[in-house]
């Protein structure tokens, strides 16, 4: 292992990368041609095979802007408890970085990046772990999940687009613990935006990131089918809230409010939901919440099953449904603090280019920072220039929302250190 300048260097087989991890250097192999670009985020595992055909053996990987290898053990592999006291430590070492960063105070979205990445990469580590250790009826530790909700929170604060993106840079794969931590960051959003207190703003986060641990004991081939569940594997299916309750509700270190989104993220105000058929006031103001954000996190982004939909049409589905399951004063709140053009959302400018919204503008909604990336006249890329359409004097304004399928646009790889 190699250190220094911010970076933690570790040479490692091709047949261990995995996505999530930032590729720093591709060893040369003979006779074997190297790619144009040989560094950068791996956020897509047919990268990986493109690797492995052309002949790549080895490359050089930065975990302090990735995933380590350290990173993906489980409570359940060969190694048992040995794992799982080390994976305990890491996490700690990890916490314990998290909470030097003590700011709230305003700061751009390029410096909150990288804050951001640690806190998602450690937060989803902590769901990981403790599914796995759910299901090999080892104890969970329900104060990493606190600290992690604190590191959310202050991020959040900082600026919330940072927290924002990552969660739309998803492996299908990890979709249980990426969708643990990105709902517990729209509830943060939310909870700051709805003027909660503080605790109670961190309850909220913890609760999302605990909402579905009740999953560990159930088939994940049911999650995962694009075809109907039975009447049997959905009532199995159902059942993952009231097997979460009965793992936390005993446990003293759980708050009555983050209880109360694990045992309520299914009910809704018509009494269509489940497991209690609970309607309107029945449901906490912290239930209801959460319902919005689990169901728009869970529509825009991508499962095994079914592609995502763009983040202004899941806006669309909440307005929808806000006259049957949600709570309609929540949904336009929630979509008031998302931005009238949420971040990650592809638009369409008056001028005929098309842009992607890259961060809220929290004096001027209608006036986001965007990155102007397509000519729709021509239909055709352009050199991505960053603009500001607040900014004094900016005349250019936003026309409508584009659906990045039409144009065969990747939103992500609009993102930073993507690896293209």
């Amino acid at each position: 292992m190699i250190e220094g300048n911010s970076q933690v260097l570790k040479k490692i087989a091709i047949t261990d990368l995995m996505v999530d991890m930032y590729i720093a250097e591709i060893i040369e192999t003979p006779n074997v041609p190297m790619p144009k670009k040989r560094k950068g985020m791996i956020r897509d595992s047919r990268i990986i095979s493109k690797f492995v055909e052309i002949g790549i053996q080895q490359v050089v990987i930065d975990t302090a802007k990735g995933l380590d290898v350290i990173d993906l053990l489980s409570a359940n592999d060969d190694a048992g408890k040995q794992n799982k006291e080390l994976f305990d430590d890491i996490i700690e070492e990890k916490l314990a970085n998290l909470k030097q960063q003590i700011s709230t105070e305003y700061q751009s979205l390029t410096l909150e990046w990288s804050n951001a990445k640690e806190i998602f990469k450690t937060s989803s580590s902590i769901v990981s772990q403790t599914i796995s250790a759910i299901r090999n009826g080892d104890e969970i530790h329900p104060g990493y999940f606190d600290e992690a909700s604190k590191a959310i929170s202050r991020s959040i604060m900082r600026n919330k687009d940072a927290l924002t993106w990552l969660g739309k840079i998803r492996n299908k794969d990890n979709y249980l613990y990426e969708h643990s931590v990105n709902s517990a960051t729209l509830m943060g959003i939310f909870a700051h935006a709805y003027g909660l207190e503080s605790n109670e703003i961190e309850q909220c986060i913890t609760g999302a990131l605990l909402h579905d641990v009740g999953q560990a004991h159930i088939a994940s081939e049911y999650f995962e089918r694009a075809g109907p569940l039975s009447p049997e594997e959905f009532a199995q299916v159902k059942n993952h809230v009231n097997i979460a309750v009965r793992l936390l509700e005993h446990n003293n270190d759980i708050s009555d409010i983050s209880l109360k989104i694990v045992q309520e993220h299914h009910e809704r105000v018509d009494g269509s939901g489940y497991p209690k058929g609970l309607k309107n006031s029945d449901i906490s103001l912290y239930g209801r919440m959460f319902a919005i954000v689990d169901t728009y996190d869970a529509v825009t982004n991508k499962r095994c099953y079914k592609e995502a939909i763009p983040s202004s049409y899941g806006m669309r589905t909440l307005l929808e449904l806000s006259k049957t399951n949600f709570d309609e004063s929540l949904v336009h709140q929630f979509i008031k603090c998302m931005g009238v053009y949420p971040t990650g959302s592809l638009v369409r400018l008056d001028n005929g280019y098309l842009a992607v919204v890259i961060a809220q503008n929290p004096l001027s909604p209608l006036k986001p920072l965007v990155n102007i990336i397509y000519n729709a006249k021509s239909n055709a890329y352009v050199k991505p220039t960053m603009v500001d359409l607040g900014k004094a004097g900016s005349t250019t304004k936003i026309v409508s929302y584009e659906d990045p399928k039409d144009f065969g646009i990747k939103i992500n790889d609009f993102m930073p250190e993507e690896m293209s």
